[in-house]
């Protein structure tokens, strides 16, 4: 970002009242002029009235960032506007809906889902972890344990390290529904 001219960001209103997503931009690693709708006023709906609070709150958070400029703009609650606005301002989308990217043809789209992707923790072929082995697999020799961020490790040869804390060398790793899923092998074994 050095010597670039500010760049400009779009957040929708539904992104905007997530409180993590201030809490990122707290840290400062993104900075520019945001372009925020402004919260409507209270409609006597309870969930639209609870987001457009939350929204207002973390409007007044995100003034308060050193590198960040906010603008509110009345007419960005529609597709259409926004997708306007965005074109007009050379903008890009911040938002948590993934649905965005497809609607916005050829406007620079960044979900709150590919932020997190960027920052967690990769598991490659051959790298070492260390992992307690808290139950048995499905197969009879399998332990099954957790790392950082939930990622599930299934531990062949693990039964045998049941309750207890190992390294393990990475085998390969796989993406569910349910989460990723890393394979790996005891790092060290007994020899008999």
């Amino acid at each position: 970002m050095l010597f670039s001219k500010p760049r400009n960001f779009i957040i929708d209103l539904e992104t905007v009242a997530d409180p993590r997503v201030v809490r990122f931009l707290e840290y400062g690693l993104v900075t520019g002029r945001f372009i925020v709708p402004e919260p409507p006023a209270p409609s006597g709906s309870e969930e639209s009235d609870h987001l457009a609070a939350r929204a207002r709150e973390n409007i007044e958070r995100l003034r308060k960032v050193k590198g960040v400029t906010v603008r509110l703009e009345p007419a960005l609650a529609d597709r259409d506007r926004l997708a306007a606005a965005l074109r007009k301002h050379r903008a890009t989308l911040l938002t948590a809906n993934p649905g965005y990217r497809d609607a916005f043809d050829g406007v620079p789209v960044v979900t709150t889902t590919d932020i997190y992707e960027l920052f967690k923790p990769v598991h490659l072929t051959g790298n070492q972890l260390v992992v307690r082995v808290t139950k048995r697999g499905k197969e009879k020799d399998e332990g099954v344990g957790f790392v950082e961020g939930g990622v599930k490790v299934v531990v062949e040869g693990g039964a045998d390290f049941l309750g207890q804390e190992i390294e393990v060398l990475v085998q390969g790793a796989l993406d569910t529904d349910a989460g990723r899923i890393v394979f790996a092998r005891p790092r060290f074994t007994e020899v008999k």
